[in-house]
């Protein structure tokens, strides 16, 4: 078994990068999570595969002559999620088809959280109950649509929507995860019902899942935006957010 304090030494030296993978070292995770390290004379390096989603979620830090190494010690699936630098691709393709469901994306980093405005009529704190809304307003599509709701994430985490005068959701966005032990969160299932965009909802709702997450001690608070949205971007960087590195997300496919 793999230390987990040299595990949280590594991913520590870029907590930005290495947020959900330093959540993972939570207990409750543990089953779910598989680790390769390595060390050498240009750095150390983490790959993980985590199961607990389909498909598994394959995470690599560190200079490629190592993690190679340490990507050596799991045993990979046919299909994977990746969550990796531009780099580390090279160290993929050679047995995975790194196609057209790979995504450029950027990792954001709160860094001067703004003050916001008065919140529009209809902001609510969502609960577990809504969870159901939520699934039927992501039903309505487009591109960047969230991929990764699951109802667990309202059990211990800040969602926050728009309900218009029936109750109907409008808006929606809230925590992939909450890692209180290293007082870090990331923020993502950020929609808008296609025919009320432009009304501020969006900003809304980002900022009352910050101000949310900041009252209760959450110092670090990233996000996740595909590079082609620059709408998304500039919203985020308007809240206070800046960009921390660019990666690759999306799935790929065994060939060899």
């Amino acid at each position: 078994m793999i230390n987990k304090e040299i595990l949280h030494a590594i991913l520590a030296t870029d907590p930005v990068w290495a947020v959900y993978p330093l959540a993972d070292l939570q207990p409750a995770f543990a089953p779910y999570c598989h680790w390769g390290v390595a060390e050498s004379s240009v750095g150390s390096a983490v790959a993980m595969l985590f199961t607990g989603l389909t498909p598994p979620i394959l995470f690599l830090m560190g200079p490629n002559p190592t993690l190679a190494t340490a990507l050596a010690q799991l045993e990979l699936p046919d299909k994977l999620y990746l969550t990796v630098r531009e780099e580390h691709l090279t160290l993929l393709n050679p047995h995975y088809d790194v196609g057209d469901q790979v995504h450029a994306m950027w990792r954001m980093v709160l860094t001067t959280p703004k003050t916001h405005a008065e919140p529009p009529a209809g902001l609510v704190r969502l609960q577990a109950t809504d969870s159901q809304a939520i699934r039927r307003l992501l039903d309505q599509g487009g591109p960047f649509t969230p991929d990764a709701f699951e109802p667990y994430q309202l059990d211990d985490g800040v969602f926050f929507g728009v309900k218009d005068a029936e109750g109907a959701l409008l808006a929606v966005g809230g925590t992939h995860i909450i890692d209180r032990d290293n007082c870090a969160a990331a923020i993502g299932n950020m929609y808008t019902h296609p025919a009320h965009r432009g009304r501020g909802y969006a900003g809304a709702v980002l900022g009352a899942t910050v101000h949310t997450l900041q009252s209760q001690a959450i110092e670090r608070i990233v996000l996740n935006v595909d590079q082609a949205n620059r709408t998304a971007r500039r919203l985020y960087e308007k809240h206070g957010f800046q960009v921390h590195l660019p990666y690759i997300e999306g799935v790929c496919i065994r060939v060899s």
